[in-house]
């Protein structure tokens, strides 16, 4: 062994934070050999300039290349290469992070939804809430529960992937001369997707205000919509479009599911 400043492999994989047993593997396919092997005892020895290569390997592992795509590689020894090799993982890792923070602001946006659906569900009743401007997409659908689903998949193909899911959608009912029926579908949407999404056709806002809401079940949705609209009746007050919002509780309940009438109490124009 000459002067040079050697590492035994404990050394090395305390200071490098792998194990042993992979630096063993790495000796064993060629990919990382020790600067020096006791030819008495099999020691392992490695220097420091070593160091760089198995930061390589750690990078390259941790960014899922798999061991003969590393060891060609370091078979090609050109520097420049490697740069160029680096910048293309760098993009491809910088893409999984805007994926993740992606799913991140989903599972937020769910957890959200969720909660607050929970919340309202403590109501009973009628109820004035006060909502912030909201924004929304919506598609004209046919009565029956298999027009509006077949309308949710176009709403929904017709976002694609501007709109982060906001979970929060339901069914638009309107009045044409005095008479009621569902509408539309429709689904909200953030205000970043309304600014992309505006000049498209059935995109809207929800004006910030007060609003009457009530909460009902599946099964007592029309008996609700009655109540609603003979309260509408007897306080005198005027709309032409009920929103009705499904609500994102007891969600592995397939055979029923909650819901919220929304009545904004601005003045009609």
């Amino acid at each position: 062994m000459d002067n040079k400043r050697y590492f035994s492999i404990g050394e090395v994989s305390r200071l490098k934070n792998v194990t042993i047993k992979a630096l063993r593997y790495y000796h064993d396919i060629g990919l990382l050999i020790p600067a020096y092997t006791n030819p008495d005892n099999g020691y392992r020895y490695y220097t420091m300039n070593q160091f760089i290569d198995l930061d390589i390997i750690k990078i390259c592992k941790q960014s899922n290349v798999g061991v003969k795509e590393i060891k060609a590689l370091f078979a090609k020894a050109d520097t420049d290469y490697l740069k160029l090799y680096l910048e293309q993982k760098n993009e491809e890792i910088h893409k999984k992070i805007k994926k993740l923070e992606e799913l991140n602001k989903r599972i937020e946006i769910l957890k959200a939804a969720i909660h607050s659906s929970e919340n309202e569900l403590m109501n009973n009743g009628f109820k004035i809430q006060t909502f912030e401007k909201r924004y929304f997409l919506s598609l004209p659908t046919q009565g029956g529960e298999l027009n509006e689903i077949k309308s949710f998949d176009k709403l929904d193909e017709k976002l694609g992937e501007f709109s982060i899911n906001t979970f929060q959608y339901g069914l638009i009912y309107s009045c044409h001369y005095d008479h009621w029926e569902i509408s539309d579908v429709f689904r909200l949407i953030t205000s970043d997707d309304y600014r992309l999404l505006k000049d498209t056709s059935n995109v809207s806002e929800m004006p910030k205000g007060e609003y009457l809401t009530i909460n009902c079940t599946r099964d007592a949705e029309m008996e609700t919509f009655q109540s609603v609209k003979e309260y509408l009746e007897k306080n005198s007050l005027k709309c032409n479009k009920v929103y009705m919002f499904y609500l994102v509780a007891d969600v592995f309940n397939q055979y029923n599911h909650f819901s919220q009438f929304q009545i904004s109490l601005k003045p009609t124009p």
